[in-house]
C-alpha cells in the first residue's frame, strides 16, 4: 500500500513539471488503490492556480504542454 503523502507528492509534481518514467508508473500503480482521487485531481487545480495568478500578475511560465493537453481533452466539446 502506498501512503497518503507519497501519492500526493507525486502527483503535485506531475501537476506542476512532469514526472519521469518510473515516477509516473508508480503513480499509475498507486492510483490503483485509491477511491477518492483521480489522476487529474491535482493536475485541474494546478491549471486553475496558474490561471489566477497568471490573470493577477501575468508572471508565469508557460503551462507544461502535457498539462494543457490533458486539460483540452478533458473538455466537452463544443457544437
Amino acid at each position: 500500500m502506498f501512503s497518503r503523502d507519497r501519492l500526493l507528492d507525486l502527483m503535485a509534481a506531475r501537476a506542476t513539471e512532469g514526472l519521469p518514467a518510473h515516477e509516473s508508473e508508480e503513480l499509475d500503480r498507486a492510483l490503483l488503490e485509491q477511491e477518492d482521487l483521480t489522476a487529474d485531481d491535482l493536475e485541474l487545480a494546478a491549471a486553475a492556480a496558474y490561471l489566477a495568478f497568471d490573470a493577477a500578475c501575468g508572471a508565469t511560465e508557460p503551462m507544461p504542454e502535457g498539462l494543457k493537453r490533458r486539460i483540452l481533452a478533458a473538455l466537452p466539446p463544443t457544437d
